[in-house]
């Protein structure tokens, strides 16, 4: 016994004799203990030390006795809890058969009957603690107790006594709430009211398991399983087993619903859904393949796919300890959303595309290529359709301004400024519009106006622009790109790029005194985030690390938020934007970059396709031979390489493999040799045999 188990077995000495420790689980420590008053096994859970810390006794106890009244069949009844010599604890019934859990993992799959039985049993327990105010939080196969074929839900809220004692702190304890294949994605997202609905998911995950031999989401770790969630619709059912019944796959499929609005209602609208063979729902059929059901799955390159909003300090909770769920404005994290905007004109959509998310988290603007041109798209979320911002035609490098109500972006060799709404481009400075801007409070805005330039600042209203930074050579810098104001207006996040990307490194800079402070290496694009982050890309990821905007400092190992994130290597672009209120938007690289088919055409406008399939080609070019063809492939988490293919053999050679970006290869006159443009860290020539 250790010296813990000790100390609580003397603590609780006058009412319970700890026998032995049956496991641990994410909040407590289950003891087999014999009830000496009523002479009785039972199952004494104690809380986490660094849990209990943070709830403190009183107001546990006070909470947990909601729970205490519920007499249902089908749940654990609790019989005591309290404290002793700083432990919490709380007592049910100590069941002898065994958990849903244990049942799964030696059979994997249960019988169909047995599993819309054992849930069906637990939605009628849910459905009475639901009607009593009650809600679990945590079902799960381990909180669900098998005792003589019976269904038993343990742990009835217990986790909503928890949560309720520990108010906002519940970061504090670096733990979470609910477990993560089978959370809900309002709970995912730190939704602050969680409803009936939640366990009415929760539950459906269970029964997925139960039919399929897995949860409808999973992942190498949480936070790969919470972005599932949220992001991700569950394969049908059906898919997995063919023979679940098309009522039942109907029911999990409504119950399974991002909108907690679009699930069943009650538990037992779902238990009774399960038993009805003629329930269906339209959605469902079209899912599940019904005969007669018009589903066209789209095209590449008709549907662009933006999952929004990710209610970002939420994600953070899940993946790095101690962060807030609300901004430091106090805005609300909002209902996770998936949208596909149907775009049937649109070619693609360029890897250095902008994707922009109003301060509001309520409108999406995206710069996509339609027939020839750069055109700058806008999404209401609370609008079925997207338009075209009028004015907006050849934009590159869009940015917005902190209120939301203009676009600026460069365009035919100046820096322009738009209404959101549309209108006619107002021409501010010449630039090219390389490295992208900021537009702060004040009317300002900072811009890198060239490649190999530094940052520029000039008025929104117009006027002379003035040089703020310059690149410094000796340090290999190449560029200053990607610029943010701070909330202060005082301070500008930017990255200072080198090649490698790699090497570039984040950097804050003071526009009152010029200063310049590193503060992280190996990244690019930083943003900031109000719940106190600095966002950065890196290799096809978006990481998070505590930021303070006061002291301009970061503490903390960086964190994955998102691991598929669209980026250009040769100019540290990515993809993604946060807005004050605490939506993410990301392109995800699988959805970047303009996909081409190369094709051989002669002088009477005679097409010959030459290599099958659309991929991210560019710059083809015959070998004197007329047999070969040189080209750059870019790929969706890396640079761009040289290939040479030869369609006659159908063979497809790679020629450069650097980290840097390599493309634009042009023949030596004997065919021998491939001279390339390669970017380290300055774009020089390369000569290699092909």
């Amino acid at each position: 016994m250790t010296s813990a188990s000790a100390r609580l077995a003397a603590a609780l000495a006058d009412r319970y004799r700890i026998e032995r420790e049956l496991g641990q689980g994410g909040m407590a420590t289950v003891y087999l203990a014999h009830d000496l008053k009523h002479d009785r096994k039972v199952a004494l859970k104690v809380l986490k030390p660094e849990l209990a810390a943070v709830l403190g006794a009183e107001r546990f106890v006070i909470e947990i006795r909601t729970t205490a009244a519920l007499q249902h069949p089908h749940i654990l009844p609790l019989f005591d809890s309290g404290t002793a010599d700083g432990f919490l604890y709380y007592v049910m019934p100590f069941i002898d058969g065994e958990t849903l859990r244990s049942k799964l993992s030696r059979e994997t799959q249960l019988g169909i009957a047995e599993a819309v039985k054992i849930a069906s049993a637990v939605a009628d327990a849910l459905d009475y603690a639901h009607r009593h105010g009650v809600i679990h939080r945590d079902i799960k196969p381990e909180n669900i107790l098998l005792h003589d074929g019976r269904p038993m839900v343990a742990d009835f809220g217990i986790a909503l006594a928890v949560s309720a004692a520990a108010g906002g702190r519940m970061t504090e304890t670096g733990l979470s709430l609910g477990t993560p294949h089978y959370m809900s994605p309002e709970q995912a997202t730190a939704e602050r009211e969680i409803t009936a609905r939640s366990d009415i998911y929760s539950l459906a995950s269970v029964l997925y398991e139960m039919l399929s031999g897995s949860p409808p989401h999973t992942g190498a770790s949480a936070q790969q399983i919470i972005m599932k969630i949220v992001t991700e619709d569950a394969a049908p059912v059906t898919k997995l087993r063919k023979a679940v019944p098309a009522h039942v796959a109907a029911a999990v499929f409504q119950a399974l619903q991002k909108l907690p609005a679009d699930r069943f209602e009650t538990a037992k609208a779902f238990a009774e859904a399960l038993a009805n063979p003629s329930f269906a729902t339209v959605a469902s059929q079209a899912d599940l393949g019904a005969p007669g059901s018009d589903r066209r799955a789209p095209r590449p390159l008709d549907r662009l796919v933006q999952w929004l909003p990710w209610a970002l300090t939420a994600v953070f909770a899940l993946t790095s300890l101690g962060l807030l769920r609300r901004g430091n404005g106090g805005h609300e994290v909002a209902v996770p959303t998936r949208f596909a905007a149907d775009l049937d004109s649109a070619q693609g959509y360029p890897r250095t595309s902008p994707v922009l998310v109003t301060p509001d988290g309520r409108s999406v603007i995206v710069s996509v290529t339609i027939g020839r041109q750069n055109v700058l798209l806008r999404r209401r979320l609370d609008r079925l359709e997207s338009s075209v911002i009028p004015g907006s035609e050849g934009a590159g490098r869009a940015f917005l301004s902190a209120d939301g109500r203009w676009v600026g972006f460069s365009a035919h060799g100046k820096l322009m400024k738009l209404p959101i709404e549309g209108g006619t481009p107002v021409a501010l400075a010449d630039s090219v519009g390389f490295g992208g801007g900021s537009w702060g409070r004040d009317g300002t805005i900072i811009y890198s106006p060239t490649y190999q330039a530094g940052l520029w600042r000039v008025s929104s209203a117009g006027g002379d622009a003035r040089l703020l930074t310059k690149p410094d050579s000796g340090g290999d810098e190449l560029a200053h790109w990607w610029p943010e104001l701070l909330p202060d207006g005082r301070h500008v996040l930017f990255t200072a790029y080198r090649t490698p990307t790699d090497r570039a490194t984040i950097e804050v800079l003071d526009l009152e005194t010029g200063g310049r402070r590193v503060l992280m290496r190996n990244g690019v694009m930083g943003r900031y985030a109000a719940s106190g982050h600095l966002l950065f890309a890196r290799e096809g990821s978006i990481l998070a690390v505590p930021f303070d905007p006061e002291k301009l400092t970061v503490s903390g190992a960086p964190v994955v938020v998102v691991d598929d994130v669209a980026m250009n290597y040769s100019d540290g672009f990515a993809a993604y934007d946060v807005s004050p209120s605490g939506t993410l938007v990301v392109l995800p690289a699988s959805a970047a970059g303009s996909r081409f088919q190369v094709v051989e055409v002669d002088r009477r406008g005679t097409e010959r396709v030459m290599l099958a399939g659309l991929d991210r080609f560019r710059n083809p070019r015959f070998a004197p031979d007329l047999r070969r063809i040189s080209l750059d492939i870019g790929s969706a988490r890396g640079a761009p390489d040289v290939w040479v293919v030869d369609p006659g053999r159908g063979s497809r050679t790679r020629v450069t493999a650097e980290p840097a970006s390599d493309f634009g290869a042009a023949w030596t006159p004997d065919g021998r040799d491939l001279v390339y443009m390669s970017e380290r860290p300055l774009f020089e020539l390369y000569r290699r045999a092909a």
